[in-house]
């Protein structure tokens, strides 16, 4: 009886995750945000509490962590152009940087 209890309970698990993965990013936030008031007004958590989006959006850095490679990184190198002239001599190509 007690394995029966624990395979409902980790099969109710799984329906909950992959739900919740397939669901739009949009109807994830606003369901994460409206679960995150209910906390709020049932004290199990903080005031400031924000969710992942809110706080990616005001991070300076990006939503993926606290580096700054993104941010930071630098254009790519030179790209090399090659043009055609249309010289007298068949073939004739130039070379930009």
């Amino acid at each position: 009886m007690l394995e029966e209890w624990i395979v409902y309970g980790v099969v109710i698990c799984a329906t909950i995750y992959a739900t919740w993965r397939l669901l739009p990013g949009v109807l994830r936030d606003a369901l994460a945000e409206r679960c995150a008031n209910l906390a709020q007004r049932l004290g199990l958590a903080s005031a400031n509490a924000r969710s992942p989006a809110q706080g990616a959006s005001r991070r300076a850095s990006g939503g993926c962590g606290a580096c700054t490679g993104c941010a930071t990184r630098n254009a790519p190198g030179n790209v090399m152009i090659i043009k055609d002239l249309r010289t007298d001599l068949p073939g004739a190509l130039e070379v930009s940087r």
